[in-house]
């Protein structure tokens, strides 16, 4: 096959052979001297319309499996949000300023509390030493106190219950350590009923 020929073909144009020449000598189909060194000129042939017809459907088959999207005509649509997803704040962390301040309030408190339970008041003093707890969750000294108070009202099983949260807090205090020693051993004789 000629290159024309063959390019033709790979464009897509279909083409018919032109007609052989008659040698002089009146035999056909044999190559003239001059046709040798010239290319073979295609003419193309006109294909039916149906062809036509058929690439442009295939073309836009291949358009449409591409799924592209055509934003309408007032623009494009706002892309939706994702669902919301609640989330739980989380409390702040505290300062190391805001805990100093709570403590030394707590410290005040349970300060009062102590003139309280010295007055002999002890349910007002019971209450400081809870603020002071509500304010300083880790202070030691307020659960003491607190033991201390229910010990006065005979409650062994309370006075207990805060004597253990305040060695808790304070077992690294060499100072509380005499005092916690000598309330676990009131708590265990008010347990045993023993004055």
């Amino acid at each position: 096959m000629r290159p024309s020929r063959l390019l033709n073909r790979m464009l897509g144009e279909v083409t018919r052979p032109r007609p052989a020449r008659e040698h002089r000598s009146g035999a056909k189909n044999r190559p003239v001297a001059e046709d040798i060194n010239v290319p073979w000129p295609a003419v193309p042939v006109q294909r039916p319309l149906g062809a036509r017809w058929l690439r442009i459907l295939l073309g836009g088959m291949l358009l449409v499996s591409c799924k592209t999207t055509i934003p309408p005509p007032g623009g494009p649509t706002p892309e939706k949000a994702p669902p919301a997803v609640e989330e739980t704040p989380t409390p702040p962390l505290p300062d190391e300023d805001a805990a100093l301040r709570r403590r030394q309030a707590a410290a005040a408190l349970t300060e009062r509390g102590q003139r309280l339970m010295a007055e002999d008041r002890v349910d007002p003093a019971m209450r400081l030493f809870e603020q002071a707890l509500s304010l300083a969750p880790r202070y030691g000294p307020g659960y003491f106190y607190l033991a201390e108070a229910w010990l006065s009202k005979d409650n062994a099983s309370q006075a207990r219950a805060f004597h253990r949260q305040a060695a808790l807090y304070l077992e690294d205090n060499a100072a509380w350590a005499a005092r916690l020693k000598r309330q676990r051993r009131h708590i265990d004789r008010a347990a045993d009923g023993i004055p």
